[in-house]
């Protein structure tokens, strides 16, 4: 499976999608800080990515470039931000778009709903001395960040589970910050897949709407449709989770590799990662599940358990092959 691990550094600096332009009120938001700074300051470095895969440390390296509110990142398959437009690129698939410029939600929760933030002394990364913040959630870090002391760019970023293992990590191993002769990268002129759009919660089918709230403090943010496929995406003020549900029984062969085999009250299901995050894809009757978010693998599984299943089916949910579609939007072409 190729890995999108430009997508992940684009995810890791300015947020997965522009839902996260809107948080607000509570004390500071260290995100949302180095959000700003990846907007406002150039940069060009390189990259280092680390993701955990069940027992299996994974890396990668990716050369990364942000000016005037464009930020591009070249891995196995490339990804761009422009503004709040979010981008990824295959070979002879050409661009994507992920998320379309000002699709966004006004009802984001306030980071301090669910998390506690401190100080934790000083750092170096990359030559420059940097301000490090940890978020806890139940007491327990669940990140590290370490912002440049001058300007709040986010230079690592650590990601735990509620053990403490390392689930994932983005290190700058080099870094320019400042050059502001630095030609902005080349957007696309138009994408050759348009990403989803907002969908009333009318026309979601009542046996699909699923709770305002899933376990862990993830509350629903909007609905959202990309062809025939409807994205129900939630949020606990950090991160973000999508949760699809299609017709159909699920063939093994339409996920990705390497996947493992788990239990999620008592069914089977499959659960994968790549450099931005975890899926898992579980079924119930002639429904099939799909559960993805840059959140940690341990918390994933519990929100997916949370997740009310049913065995009526879809107009709106029909192809089985969809299920790989839809992956492939976060985890790259297999």
């Amino acid at each position: 499976m190729k890995r999108v691990v430009g997508l992940a550094v684009v995810a890791a600096l300015i947020g997965p999608t522009p839902l996260a332009l809107a948080r607000s009120g509570g004390g500071p938001d260290p995100l949302e800080e180095a959000r700003q700074a990846a907007e406002q300051t150039p940069f060009s470095g390189s990259v280092t990515l680390q993701w955990r895969d069940a027992s299996v440390l994974r890396t990668d390296q990716l050369m990364v470039k942000g000016t005037h509110g464009t930020l591009l990142a070249e891995g196995q398959r490339s990804a761009m931000a422009v503004g709040s437009e979010r981008l990824v690129y295959s070979p002879g698939g050409g661009w994507q778009e992920l998320w379309p410029a000002g699709l966004g939600s006004a009802g984001h929760p306030v980071l301090d709903d669910a998390y506690d933030v401190r100080t934790a002394g000083t750092d170096q990364v990359a030559g420059y001395r940097t301000d490090v913040v940890e978020v806890l959630k139940a007491g327990v870090v669940r990140e590290r960040l370490d912002l440049e002391a001058a300007t709040k760019l986010l230079l690592r970023r650590r990601q735990y589970d509620s053990k403490g293992v390392l689930e994932r990590a983005f290190t700058f191993d080099q870094i320019e910050i400042g050059d502001l002769s630095m030609t902005p990268p080349t957007a696309p002129a138009a994408p050759k897949q348009a990403g989803p759009r907002p969908l009333p919660f009318s026309a979601v089918p009542s046996s699909e709407r699923e709770p305002t709230e899933l376990a862990a403090g993830y509350r629903r943010l909007g609905a959202y449709r990309q062809g025939d496929t409807v994205q129900l995406v939630y949020s606990d003020g950090l991160y973000d989770v999508s949760l699809f549900q299609q017709q159909g029984g699920l063939d093994t062969g339409d996920l990705p590799a390497p996947r493992r085999s788990t239990r999620l009250d008592g069914r089977p299901a499959w659960a994968f990662s790549w450099p931005g995050g975890e899926g898992i894809v579980w079924t119930a009757g002639r429904t099939v599940y799909t559960l993805v978010g840059d959140v940690p693998v341990d918390e994933l599984t519990t929100v997916a358990a949370s997740v009310p299943v049913h065995g009526s089916t879809s107009v709106m949910h029909r192809l089985r092959q969809a299920c790989r579609g839809l992956v492939e939007s976060f985890t790259g072409a297999f």
